[in-house]
Order: C-alpha cells, then structure tokens, then sequence
C-alpha cells in the first residue's frame, strides 16, 4: 500500500517523460516504481505536477531539442515544480542545459536509478531494485546490460554511458521476469547500450546464449521473448540454433547494420562488412524461413556519395528487410565523425531518407504477402486504430497487424497474444481476422 511522502505530508505529484531508446524507457519505469514506493503519485505529464523528471537522450539533435522541450514545457506548466534532467543527454550537455533551463536539476545517469534518495533523503529504498510492470505498454522492456566499448565514430553512447560493459546478474533478470510474467506481460524485450555484450564483463564469461539457456526453461506457456537491436559482428555463435529450437523466443533479428557499403561502414568504425550480413542473415532464414528482420541505417554520412547510398539500396534489398529505423546522420560533439567532411547537405539526406522509407514499405508489402491465409500468433497492442477501427498487434516475427474488430470483446484481448489469420497485405502493415483459439506462441 502506498503512504504519503512524510516530507511532503501528502502524496506528491511526479510527472515522468522518456527520450529514446528501450534502455532509457525501462530505466524510467524504475525510477517510476522507485517513486510510488517513496510515497509519490505519478500523474500524466500534461498536467501540473510537484516534481516533472526528464530522461533524456542525445543519440542525435533531436533527441537533444525534445529533451530541451520537454523541460521548458515542464517550467511553464508550474512555475514552483521541481524540474529534474537525468539521461544521456546531461552527461554532456550539463552546462548548456543549466543556460536553457536555469531551474533545472542535473542527475548524473549514474545515479538516476536512486533519484528518490536524492529527492527525499530520508527515504531508504533495497538498491537492487526489479520492476514489476511497464506503465503504457503491453509488452515489457528489460535492460540486461549497460555500456559499449565499440567507438563507432558516429556514436556519442560511449561517451555518456561509458565502455565498461555491466552486466546484471542472471538471478536478477529472472526474477524480474518472473514479476512481469505474473502481471500478466506476455511479451519480454531483453534490451541494453549494446546487447550482444553481455556476461563479457562476467568471471568466467557469460554470453546472451548463457542467459536465454537459463531463462527459457523457466517461461510460463505463452510467454514470449524478444531481443532487441544486435550488432552483427557481435552475435554469440549458437544463438541461431537457439532460435530455430525454441518457440519462446520470437524469429525476429533487429540489427544495427547503419549502412550497406563497405567503405562509408569502415569510415563509421564498424566491424563488418555488407557480404558478412548477408551470409548472417541467409544462414539464419535457412533455418528459420518465418525470420523478420528490421534495421537501423544512417543516412548522409560525412563523404557518402550517391554510389555509396545506392550499394546500401541494393543491400537493404537483398537483406529483405521489411521495417527500417531511418537516421539522418547528426554530428555528434566528441566523436570522430564530428569533424569529418564533406558534409552531405540536409536536402540530400532528406531525399535518401525517403527513398529508403519507399522501399522499405515495398519490401514490407512483399514479406507480408508470404503469409496472406496463414495463421500468426499477434500479441493484441494499444487502443484500435481511428481510420480502420481495427486492434493494433505485432507478430512473432514482427509484423504489424490491425485485427478486424469482427469479436465483440476483442479490447478484452490486450495485452494477450491471439492467433490472427492474415487476410491481406498493405504496405507496412497487414489486415488480419482473430482466430478461435488463442495462440501459446
């Protein structure tokens, strides 16, 4: 049971926004838990709040103006609240913040997992703290690892979050799974700054194979398990027969690929070449013919020539990924790639931004008409579409999917994942139909 905060001599109002990644968005529901068992109400953003918490990004300029945003919306909101920045952003940018936003309080990414001890100093929380939901979503992030030691030239990560890896512990990382899988979640995105490194830190070694051996046998049925972005130099040798002999963890590769040619991917620090992904990737669908793969690709990279941009065309093609996370390249104070030249004009990144958007839907269209009358387990997601009326969902393999509303009590379906037969394929999404009989996969 929650009680009152006794500095406050009520319960105050605490109003959370996150910048970024999954790592930061499972970082926020900790201080958020953390929170309520310090005796805070969390209330929504938009509204007047005691205390407004922003956990920043600075992965690009972006991420830096929104978190810069959110802070200023935070001040108008109630001049007498308490405006506190934590987040990768502040690591670097502590001074110009202070300048933008004199009232704000910077706390180091270091400590923002302890911020209520830093707010009310008489509270005394177990530092070894698990999560138990995931406010707003239907499926559950969990950070397993922090840290990179990669350097890519491009990348600020390093720089505000440091290259010691640090890994949680396996036991850790069970049990929070296991909370979440009591509160209902059915899907589980293990999630970190570089997840293919985890357990290196570790005597003896542990690696991403080690933890998913320990975690799957312990699944409750219908439980499924997501990884999210990989570096594919990175991968750990057997997660492929991991993947192909268990029905627990979703045929989906998320890899951070950045670029499909070799030259502006050695410019970029990056350890692999475009053939080295291709090979990945066949060996992967011979096994798994139902695998999805999505990419994250920057585009207008200092020096990337038309050539250059259109070897990554042809290779987002031949990879047949069906979703792509497009960046505009954005120079990044501290890192090599800040001062490299020439620089490709925003107008020019723009187009190559869209003609990647172009082909991915295409792409998608051609992965989602491989399944039209088949039968995919959906994990039902969010509140139906306006346009549509349809239930938003994601496959095991990544797909989205608007179930047609043809169930009465379909909204009772959220947060469960269903069997769905795909009827029709569109550009970026599919159109399917609820089965009879829910999905265990």
């Amino acid at each position: 049971m929650l009680r009152p905060n006794p500095q406050f001599g009520y319960m105050p109002g605490v109003a959370l926004a996150t910048v970024g990644c999954k790592t930061n968005q499972y970082e926020t529901q900790v201080i958020k838990e953390r929170l309520e068992r310090a005796g805070c109400k969390i209330v929504p953003f938009s509204s007047s709040a005691d205390i407004y918490i922003i956990n920043t990004c600075t992965v690009t300029s972006r991420a830096d103006g929104k978190s810069i945003y959110l802070a200023r919306q935070a001040a108008r909101k109630n001049s007498r609240a308490k405006i506190l920045l934590t987040g990768c952003m502040i690591e670097a940018e502590a001074e110009n913040i202070k300048k933008k936003i004199p009232r704000a309080k910077i706390i180091k990414n270091q400590d923002k997992l302890k911020i209520e001890s830093l707010l009310f100093p008489q509270t005394s929380l177990d530092g070894n703290f698990l999560i138990h939901s995931f406010a707003g979503h239907e499926r559950a992030f969990i950070k397993i690892e922090d840290g990179c030691n990669q350097l890519c030239t491009y990348c600020k990560v390093p720089y505000v979050r440091g290259t010691n890896i640090c890994s949680r512990h396996p036991d850790d990382i069970m049990r929070e799974i296991k909370n979440l899988d009591s509160a209902g979640y059915r899907e589980i995105v293990l999630t970190g700054v570089n997840l293919a490194l985890y357990g290196k830190d570790f005597t003896p070694p542990l690696s991403l194979i080690h933890l998913l051996e320990m975690i799957l046998p312990n699944l409750s049925g219908g439980v499924r398990i997501r990884l999210s972005s990989l570096e594919p130099h990175l991968i750990p040798p057997g997660l492929l027969n991991l993947f192909s002999s268990s029905s627990n963890i979703c045929p989906h590769l998320h890899l951070s690929l950045q670029s499909g040619d070799d030259e502006i991917l050695k410019k970029m620090g990056r350890k692999y070449t475009a053939s080295q992904v291709e090979r990945l990737v066949a060996d992967f669908r011979q096994k798994i013919p139902a695998l999805g793969v999505t990419a994250d690709i920057i585009v207008g990279f200092p020096g990337e020539t038309q050539d250059n941009f259109q070897n990554t065309l042809h290779f987002v093609k031949e990879l047949e990924v069906h979703r792509l996370h497009i960046f505009p390249f954005s120079p990044r104070p501290e890192t090599s790639a800040f001062r490299m030249k020439p620089e490709v004009p925003e107008v020019v990144k723009k187009k190559r931004s869209n003609a990647l958007r172009e082909l991915s839907l295409l792409l998608s269209h051609e992965f989602i008409h491989k399944f039209i009358g088949k039968s995919l387990p959906v994990l039902v997601e969010g509140k139906k579409d306006l346009k549509t009326g349809f239930y938003p969902g994601y496959t095991h393999n990544y797909i989205k999917v608007l179930i047609h509303p043809q169930a009465a009590s379909i909204h009772k379906l959220r947060g469960s994942i269903v069997s769905v037969k795909i009827l029709q394929a569109k550009p970026g999404f599919a159109l399917g139909k609820l089965e009879l009989t829910p999905s265990c996969n």
